[in-house]
C-alpha cells in the first residue's frame, strides 16, 4: 500500500458528504477517521481477528474489539469520545468513506506502523480541531530535532532506564511516538548496544517513559493507539498481546488548568517537548482563567504558547530538566511578549534559540522558532543562536530536505560535534589523559 498526499479540499469534500447524514461535521470527521484507524489495525495484523465486519455496524464492532485489547484503548468504545451510535451513517455515506480510503489510503505500507499519516489525516478531517484547538501536527523531522536537543541530553544525564518525558499538547502523538523510538533505541555514542536494549524490556521501558496530554479526547486516544501499535509491531504480536500491565501514559485533559490529572504532576519530567497551540483563547472565560493561572506570561492578547512555556519550565520539569518547543515567534514582536522576554525567560538557563521562520514546515503558516531551556537558573554566558538569513526560494518537494531546514540541521550538528569534542577534551584534562 502506498501513501498519497491529498489536498485539504479532498478531505473537506468527504466530510461535507458524510455530514449530510450525521448532521454536523465533527461527528462526520470522527466516522471517517475511525474507519481509517480500524483499517490500519487490520492491515497491519494488529486487530484481534482476521475478518473485519462490514458496514457502519461492523466498524462499531471493530472499535469495541480494539478497545478490549488493552486498557489504554478503552476510549475507542466510549461514546463520549466517539459519539457514533447517536449519529449513524446511511449506506451512501458509508460507501463514500470506503471508496475514499480505497482510492486514497492515508496509511503506511506494511513496513511502517507508526501512524504518522493516520495522525495527519485527523488534522485534515477535523475542522473543529484545526480551528477550535489549533491542532497542527509536528512533522517527524521537526520532532526529531526537538528531541535531539532535549530528550537525548536528558537520557545522557539521567540514563535511559529512568527517563521521563511529556508532551503536554500531544495532539495525535507525533512527538510522543518519536520519543518512544528514541527511548527504546537510545542514540549510541562510542559504544555497542547490547541485544537486550532492543527487546521487550526496551519496549516496556519506552512506554513507561513517554507521556502525552491533550484537550482533544479522540486525539489522545489516537496517540495511545499509535504507541501501542508501535509496541505490538516491535514485539511481533497483536494489540491484545501487549501486556495490560504495561502503562500507556496518555490522557485527555486541559494541561494548562487541570491540577488533578496525575500525568501533570509537578517536577515529574526530565524532558518536556511540545509544539503548543499559538492561538489566543476565544472563550473569554477560559482566557481569563489562563491569565489568572499564568500571570507572569499571559498578558494582553497573549498566545497560548507562552503559558505552555511556563507550564513546562515552572511546573512539569524536574530541576535541571530540558524543555524544548517549536513556537510562534510573535512574542518577539508583540506587546504581550514583553514581560515574557524581560522577566520570565531570564529566570531559566537558555540553551538554544533557533530561527525557523524561513523554513518550510507544512501546516505552519505562522513564523516560528525553536526554544530550548533547562529548568534551572542560567549557567554560564553562552546561548547557541542559529539566525536565519532568508526563506526557502521555493516550496521544497521534500520539506525535510529544504535548503533552510538542512542549513539548520547542519548548524546543530556542527555545534553538537564541537560540544562533544570539548567535553572529551575537558574529561581528558581532568583525568590526566592526553588531550585529543
Amino acid at each position: 500500500m502506498t501513501t498519497r498526499t491529498l489536498s485539504p479540499a479532498s478531505y473537506d469534500r468527504l466530510t461535507a458528504t458524510v455530514a449530510r447524514d450525521t448532521g454536523e461535521r465533527r461527528t462526520a470527521a470522527l466516522w471517517i477517521h475511525a474507519a481509517a484507524l480500524v483499517r490500519h489495525a487490520y492491515d497491519h495484523g494488529l486487530a484481534p481477528a482476521d475478518d473485519r465486519p462490514p458496514g457502519p455496524d461492523g466498524l462499531l464492532k471493530s472499535l469495541e474489539n480494539l478497545a478490549n485489547c488493552h486498557p489504554a484503548l478503552a476510549p475507542l468504545a466510549d461514546p463520549a469520545v466517539l459519539p457514533l451510535r447517536e449519529q449513524p451513517l446511511g449506506a451512501a455515506a458509508w460507501a463514500a468513506v470506503e471508496e475514499f480510503w480505497d482510492r486514497h489510503p492515508a496509511l503506511e505500507d506494511e513496513r511502517r506502523v507508526d501512524g504518522y499519516a493516520l495522525g495527519d489525516a485527523y488534522q485534515l478531517l477535523s475542522e473543529e480541531a484545526r480551528k477550535g484547538r489549533a491542532l497542527c501536527q509536528t512533522p517527524p523531522w521537526v520532532a526529531r530535532l526537538l528531541l535531539r536537543l532535549s530528550l537525548e541530553p536528558a537520557m545522557e544525564e539521567w540514563g535511559p532506564a529512568d527517563i521521563r518525558m511529556i508532551d503536554p499538547a500531544c495532539g495525535t502523538g507525533h512527538i510522543a511516538v518519536a520519543a518512544f523510538h528514541m527511548v527504546r533505541v537510545p542514540p549510541v555514542h562510542g559504544r555497542r548496544p547490547s541485544p537486550v536494549e532492543y527487546g521487550p524490556r526496551a519496549v516496556e521501558r519506552a512506554l513507561a517513559a513517554v507521556s502525552g496530554v491533550d484537550l482533544d479526547a479522540y486525539a489522545a486516544a489516537l496517540t495511545a493507539y499509535r504507541l501501542l501499535a508501535c509496541s505490538a509491531h516491535v514485539l511481533g504480536v497483536g494489540l491484545d498481546r501487549v501486556p495490560a500491565s504495561w502503562p500507556v501514559n496518555v490522557a485527555a485533559a486541559d494541561s494548562l488548568l487541570d491540577r488533578t490529572e496525575p500525568l501533570l504532576a509537578a517536577g515529574a519530567y526530565h524532558a518536556c517537548v511540545a509544539n503548543p497551540p499559538y492561538i489566543t483563547p476565544k472563550d473569554p472565560a477560559i482566557r481569563d482563567q489562563v491569565r489568572a493561572a499564568y500571570p507572569q506570561v499571559a498578558a494582553g492578547k497573549y498566545s497560548l504558547a507562552l503559558p505552555f512555556t511556563a507550564l513546562m519550565l515552572d511546573r512539569l520539569a524536574t530541576p535541571g530538566g530540558f524543555v524544548a518547543q517549536l513556537t510562534a515567534n510573535s512574542f518577539m514582536k508583540r506587546e504581550f511578549g514583553r514581560r515574557y522576554v524581560t522577566e520570565f525567560l531570564p529566570r531559566f538557563d537558555a540553551r538554544w534559540i533557533i530561527d525557523t521562520s524561513g523554513a518550510y514546515i507544512p501546516g505552519h503558516g505562522t513564523p516560528t522558532c525553536i526554544l530550548v531551556h533547562r529548568a534551572r537558573p542560567p549557567v554560564g554566558e553562552t546561548v547557541t543562536v542559529i539566525r536565519g538569513n532568508g526563506g526557502e526560494p521555493h516550496v521544497p518537494e521534500d520539506p525535510a530536505r529544504g535548503l533552510v531546514w538542512r542549513a539548520i540541521e547542519d548548524a546543530v550538528d556542527s555545534r553538537l560535534a564541537w560540544d562533544r569534542f570539548q567535553a572529551g577534551a575537558d574529561f581528558a584534562r581532568l583525568s590526566g589523559e592526553p588531550t585529543p
